[in-house]
């Protein structure tokens, strides 16, 4: 009869995205929305509407994969992070967001 540590000792255990993809994407919308509402430090409204604007359609396409394509859920988040980081610089660049 294999144990627990012989199992663990036979190889190293793979991460399973199809169980943990959407619970990984969901925590990587958390901090998104993290990311957006500290923002309101240096963004004007009509900024932060924007970025929360951008948060809407991550959080329906991770609750649409979660049962077609779970394993590309953490993908959207990152995504979304990407898209923040852009329209953030774009922001303090161009649109003149400052502290």
């Amino acid at each position: 009869m294999n144990s627990a540590r012989d199992r663990r000792r036979q190889g190293k255990r793979r991460l399973n995205l199809y169980r943990s993809g959407p619970w990984i994407g969901v925590v990587g919308l958390f901090v998104n929305l993290w990311l957006t509402i500290s923002s309101v430090l240096y963004a004007p409204w009509w900024g932060m509407l924007l970025l929360l604007v951008y948060l809407v359609p991550q959080v329906m396409l991770v609750k649409r994969w979660a049962t077609a394509r779970p394993v590309w859920c953490p993908w959207v988040p990152l995504a979304g992070a990407a898209v923040w980081a852009l329209t953030v610089f774009v922001g303090a660049q161009w649109w003149g967001w400052h502290l």
